[in-house]
């Protein structure tokens, strides 16, 4: 059959559910953005910068079960998105980005825009991709989709050349999209040994990134079940519930808070998940980390890069976090540690840094603790700041 290879792309962003592209058009992606107008199942979002777009698709992908998508023109408006680009990549985001190229078919150089976006794109993205003629374009998204989401996540660089956009090629077939399977196994005597240390731990603690959201609900039960205090990174403050006694905060250094760095000290066993101990949470590497550490992460790079692991997992954080909950006995609903002694240090240590504050003469200014207890009193449970 013959198609274009704009009606081509749409389709396979329809098939992998994006429902939100943003960006700007221009001569190398008009033919794309008119096929974006006609869908039915895509809504397009114009914008006034690219670097906002980035941002935009950025959240997207954080806050939905779409992944957010970029259709920008080459150069001027990749360099433009770079900075939202370098900013997913960096925190593990799914992004396509998806840019006009210039043509293929020309036997002269130095079209209008054109540069070597591969090699810009290298440092920004887990993998680019050309397309290269009519039969590449719907596989090809399919498999950068997979490399988006695969692993660690992180964005992806697609150029479609305009003239496979604008004219007609011949396809054999259009095929619906089908999800892999990207489930991966785990060592499980690394997953023995993380029940052994911490099972013979006596003042265990949990420090969790954003890697960990998806395991949230039984982080807490293993969380109650350590009796440990939870520590989070800045990406990963929605991880833990902030209202859970276990909450101390960000960090859990000499850097961090009363609740954190008290309930922290003498730690004799860390479990960290989903987090690359990387400098801000860490305090710029001023935390004490003990020698019995349990380090998972999907990324094998991560796991003891910065502190040695003693037991390190690399899988999915929600698998791991559940199978770990079972070896350590929580459906016999037992507790590894008795008493509250932890939850109360926590309390009494976040009440007094909340006076200490709320002590303070702001004089013509807005305490502090007034604006936040405000805010938290205004926001939903899953309220989104920005």
């Amino acid at each position: 059959m013959k198609k274009t290879g704009a009606e081509l792309a749409r389709f396979a962003l329809e098939q992998i559910g994006v429902r939100h592209t943003f960006g700007i058009p221009g001569v190398h992606n008009t033919e794309l953005y008119d096929q974006l107008n006609i869908s039915k199942k895509i809504t397009p979002h114009l914008v006034t910068h690219e670097a906002g777009a980035a941002f935009m698709a950025d959240a997207v992908s954080r806050v939905s079960d779409s992944i957010g998508t970029l259709v920008v023109v080459p150069a001027a408006g990749l360099t433009h998105a770079a900075s939202g680009i370098g900013e997913a990549f960096l925190d593990g985001i799914p992004m396509l980005v998806i840019c006009g190229g210039v043509r293929n078919d020309l036997e002269f150089t130095y079209q209008l825009h054109q540069m070597d976006q591969h090699k810009f794109m290298s440092g920004l993205t887990k993998r680019t991709f050309l397309v290269e003629r009519h039969e590449d374009v719907i596989p090809m998204l399919y498999e950068a989709f997979e490399v988006a989401n695969g692993g660690e996540p992180g964005p992806v660089f697609v150029e479609i050349p305009v003239n496979i956009q604008l004219m007609t090629g011949d396809v054999t077939s259009m095929p619906p999209y089908n999800p892999v399977d990207t489930a991966s196994a785990y060592d499980q005597e690394a997953l023995q040994k993380a029940v052994e240390l911490l099972r013979s731990a006596k003042k265990p603690a949990i420090f969790v990134g954003w890697g960990a959201r998806k395991a949230r609900a039984d982080l807490v039960k293993l969380a109650e079940l350590l009796d440990a205090p939870v520590a989070t990174t800045l990406q990963g403050l929605s991880v833990f519930p902030a209202d859970q006694p276990l909450h101390t905060g960000m960090g859990f250094g000499p850097s961090s808070v009363p609740a954190a760095s008290e309930s922290f000290d003498g730690c004799d066993c860390l479990l960290a998940i989903g987090t690359r101990f990387s400098e801000i949470p860490t305090g710029s590497f001023g935390v004490t980390v003990p020698e019995n550490l349990v380090h998972i992460d999907i990324n094998p790079a991560a796991i003891g890069a910065n502190y040695p692991a003693k037991a390190g997992l690399c899988g999915d954080a929600e698998v791991i976090v559940t199978d770990l909950l079972k070896e350590l006995g929580n459906d016999a609903g037992q507790q590894l540690r008795d008493g509250n002694a932890v939850r109360q240090l926590i309390a009494d240590k976040k009440a007094a840094y909340q006076a200490e504050w709320a002590a303070h003469q702001s004089g013509e200014r807005v305490n502090p603790v007034h604006l936040f207890d405000g805010v938290r009193e205004a926001l939903p449970s899953n309220g989104i700041v920005v």
